[in-house]
């Protein structure tokens, strides 16, 4: 309490704590002793009650869609130029330990980089997931897309961390790009009419969003084949192949987070719950 206020205010001020402090604590866990015996055990012995709840619990978490698009976009930026840094200082100023270069470099898997686009990518997942289990529960025509969708983000998520691409390469003479490239072109062309169902603001940022990680995953990887894996040119296409794939990530996040808000006119809500068991 600020000692310049006016007495007045302090004794009012006095009046109010004490009538707080002569209240009767509340009963946190339920008002029915029956659920909660060990409650009133406790409180006749002098104990305080033991930790634990007597009804469902329910925890929601609400954001606005471009929060987590944007939290997400200073960690890319964050981890490309920890690979310039590292590339550039490597190969210009001073041979850097290859445990250290290894930790940040987008070339490589198992490193902080690929678990975060694998992250990215499963979160993605997660939403899609969500918006296609809700379109399931409304009947729409177009659910099977966003399953599909949701199965992509999945199985890329796996490949980020896992390496699946990588495997293949070694067990077949041709890059796993042109094969790859193949797929998601015909995938784009399946749910081109798809895109053309959504609004105008979604279809063109999926569209982006497509385009750009299809540039960095594909028409890079395949144009950074003739280099030298131990150049700095190579880190800079590096550079630009998975900074490619990371923003396209992103931008498609927040088109699907705008989406599922109402385009925008609403805020993102998460929940979930825990229920008590039941004794036998």
């Amino acid at each position: 309490m600020d000692p310049t206020a006016p007495f007045e205010t302090r004794r009012s001020s006095s009046r109010i704590s004490a009538e707080t402090a002569r209240r009767p604590e509340p009963n946190v866990f339920g008002s029915d002793p029956a659920l909660r015996p060990d409650v009133e055990r406790n409180r006749a012995g002098g104990r305080r009650p033991a930790i634990g709840w007597d009804r469902p619990v329910h925890y929601h978490v609400t954001f606005a869609p471009h929060v987590l698009p944007v939290r997400m976009l200073y960690v890319v930026l964050a981890l490309l130029s920890a690979h310039l840094v590292l590339a550039v200082v490597h190969f210009q100023v001073y041979r850097l330990p290859w445990l250290l270069r290894q930790l940040f470099d987008l070339d490589q898997e198992n490193n902080i980089p690929s678990w975060y686009s694998g992250t990215a990518l499963f979160v993605t997942a997660v939403f899609l997931w969500l918006c296609a289990r809700e379109k399931k529960a409304l009947q729409d025509p177009w659910t099977r897309q966003w399953y599909v969708l949701t199965v992509a983000f999945f199985f890329l998520a796996i490949d980020e961390i896992a390496g699946l691409h990588e495997t293949f390469n070694t067990l077949v003479e041709i890059n796993w790009a042109v094969p790859g490239g193949v797929l998601a072109i015909a995938l784009g062309f399946a749910l081109t009419p798809f895109l053309l169902e959504l609004h105008r603001r979604t279809a063109i940022l999926f569209a982006v969003s497509g385009v750009v990680y299809f540039g960095g995953a594909v028409v890079m990887e395949l144009l950074a084949v003739p280099f030298n894996t131990n150049t700095l040119r190579y880190y800079m296409m590096t550079l630009w192949e998975e900074g490619l794939e990371m923003l396209g990530v992103v931008l498609f996040l927040y088109a699907l987070l705008v989406y599922m808000s109402g385009e925008g006119k609403s805020s993102i809500r998460l929940g979930a719950g825990l229920t008590p068991a039941r004794p036998e």
